[in-house]
């Protein structure tokens, strides 16, 4: 995927969820490299403090790699929303399933 293109899709999921997920084939070497590193800078240009965390595939059933960017802190007024969005996607959860 294009650098911009990839910046824009994992700002947008950042600043909805704070953290952005993708799975690649383990021979996908490059492009799981690149996700980390756009995700890093993504977080940077919103301000944010972000850690990044790639899955190791032999311990995965399907050996995909999980790559996971995840904010770790932002202001004060991102956390309150995110913590009250949580908590709403919590309450409408179907627990009887």
């Amino acid at each position: 995927m294009d650098h911009d293109q990839l910046m824009t899709e994992i700002l947008r999921v950042l600043e909805i969820d704070h953290q952005y997920v993708r799975h690649f084939r383990e021979e996908q070497e490059a492009e799981i490299a690149q996700v980390r590193s756009v995700g890093r800078k993504a977080a940077r240009e919103l301000g944010w403090k972000v850690r990044t965390f790639q899955t190791d595939p032999e311990q995965r059933g399907d050996h995909m790699v999980v790559v996971w960017v995840m904010i770790t802190q932002s202001d004060p007024d991102e956390d309150a929303r995110l913590r009250e969005r949580s908590e709403l996607l919590f309450r409408n959860i179907d627990w009887s399933s």
